[in-house]
């Protein structure tokens, strides 16, 4: 058996794109994050598991409060980083959205999602 905790949909503000404008006026960002435990929580203490509140806070200081960056690949990048260094945390899967991403034609959704390590599926 397999515990994976996640943060799904989660909606916030930041300054990050290619373009300058896009580093100088916040955008929405929604991120879904999930972790793939090593071992399963035991004895009903959260800290034999990943606080899905950590993945919140992780998400919320790369976006919010880091420095902007130009691609949603970097952000991703940052976030693992952090995430995968946690001591029971097997894996990592993160799919950023970017709603207002402009884009040369209306409709479409900007996406990227990475895992770690790579080639890893969940």
């Amino acid at each position: 058996m397999s515990t994976i905790v996640a943060v799904e949909g989660f909606k916030l503000k930041g300054k990050h794109g290619v373009f300058d404008y896009e580093r100088e006026k916040e955008q929405t960002f929604v991120v879904s994050i999930w972790a793939l435990l090593k071992e399963p929580a035991r004895n009903d203490e959260i800290e034999t598991g990943v606080d899905y509140a950590f993945l919140q806070r992780t998400v919320h200081d790369v976006i919010v409060r880091g420095e902007p960056v130009h691609m949603m690949e970097t952000l991703c990048d940052k976030i693992i980083e952090i995430v995968s260094g946690h001591v029971n945390v097997a894996s990592v899967k993160i799919r950023i959205e970017k709603p207002q991403a402009p884009m040369p034609h209306n409709g479409g959704l900007a996406v990227v999602e990475r895992t770690w390590p790579e080639g890893r599926t969940f």
